[in-house]
């Protein structure tokens, strides 16, 4: 049967709430100082998933392939990213981050998650973990449903279960 609308309804307040943060976190420079305030999604999108076309990244990211294209050359430019022609299609360029990108993520994420843990620091792990697994088994349905699986190529750093 599901949930009803009105309790999903009642979702979406907290949801967004969460979002909210998180935004607000970036515009004040909490996480930004190697990686483009504008880009910042789009690299970390990049070294979860490995590597991929820019319109996949697009599609994945629910944004036009111009936002796409503007966060690619600013991270080029910054080396960030690398891109190579697409085997199976040499008009195309795969993208992909470069070592620098992937250390800039991981000092992201570590900046994030001791944002959050010293914002949850009454919280207990048991508790933590039980909204970790909550939200990621929602995302999963969520993304299931809403974007095509197998958008990206699996590439040898891609990490599941890590967003």
């Amino acid at each position: 049967m599901g949930p009803t609308l009105e309790t999903c309804g009642e979702l979406l307040r907290p949801l967004r709430a969460l979002m909210g943060l998180k935004q607000i976190a970036y515009q004040r420079g909490h996480f930004t100082d190697q990686v483009p305030y504008a880009a910042a999604g789009l690299l970390t999108e990049l070294v979860f998933r490995g590597e991929c076309r820019a319109s996949e990244l697009a599609h994945h990211r629910f944004v036009d392939a111009s936002v796409v294209s503007r966060q690619v050359a600013q991270l080029e430019q910054a080396d960030l990213i690398s891109r190579r022609p697409d085997p199976a299609d040499r008009r195309v360029s795969l993208l992909r981050a470069t070592p620098e990108g992937e250390r800039a993520v991981a000092e992201l994420e570590r900046k994030k998650a001791a944002w959050i843990a010293e914002a949850l620091g009454d919280w207990e792990d048991e508790k933590v973990r039980a909204l970790t697994q909550l939200l990621g088994e929602a995302t999963d349905d969520i993304r299931r449903r809403t974007i095509d699986e197998g958008v990206c190529h699996a590439g040898s750093s891609t990490r599941e279960g890590t967003r």
